[in-house]
């Protein structure tokens, strides 16, 4: 027998397998769990150097 013929004689089968996968994909999809922004730290060095009485134009 193949799916269509099982389809065709027993037609509340396929719906009970169609509502069972159903059902756990709505499960699994509200099970996920995933970020849109995950926290993440880079690292960062600032220099900063002073010249005394120089102009920027240098």
């Amino acid at each position: 027998m193949n799916i269509t013929e099982i389809s065709i004689k027993r037609p509340s089968l396929i719906i009970v397998l169609f509502s069972v996968l159903t059902l756990l994909g709505v499960i699994g999809y509200k099970n996920l769990s995933y970020e849109l922004m995950p926290d993440f730290n880079q690292p960062v060095v600032v220099i900063k150097t002073v010249y005394p009485r120089q102009s920027p134009t240098k």
